[in-house]
């Protein structure tokens, strides 16, 4: 299977595009995660619809609804893996309360899948900014 990267980016005039299982997994994990409901045309109820956390107490129903929506709909749209857990906290997975350079992440959602065919298990942590916490945010 082969993909184009992300960050699109142009090699010798063409698309750089990546065949790496790993790369492409966590590609798609961080699309589905980072996309809220009717943003897609064609496809009104794709993604997880993450963001929507933001704006509500995070208690445990709400958490526990969230898991299996984003679990149902990370496992339809994956091509190459399987989302095995999931877990959402308000400090990164390094146990630090930012990374370097970058602005405070309001929310972390963690995310274990395994590819298929294969034995072992990856982690992958999407860190969900707050917008209006975009100002103090540089890239």
């Amino acid at each position: 299977m082969r993909t184009i990267a992300v960050p699109f980016s142009f090699s010798g005039g063409a698309l750089r595009t990546t065949s790496n299982p790993h790369v492409i997994a966590r590609q798609e994990i961080t699309d589905v995660l980072t996309t809220d409901n009717y943003e897609r045309v064609m496809v009104p109820m794709y993604g997880a619809n993450t963001s929507s956390l933001l704006f509500t107490q995070v208690d445990n129903l709400v958490e526990a609804d969230f898991k299996e929506e984003a679990l149902h709909m990370l496992n339809t749209n994956l091509s190459n893996c399987t989302v095995v857990t999931m877990s959402i906290t308000n400090r990164p997975p390094d146990g630090s309360w930012s990374g370097p350079g970058h602005a405070e992440a309001t929310l972390y959602v963690n995310v274990s899948y395994r590819l298929a065919g294969e034995v072992g298990i990856e982690t992958l942590s999407v860190g969900v900014l707050h917008p209006l916490d975009l100002t103090s945010f540089s890239i």
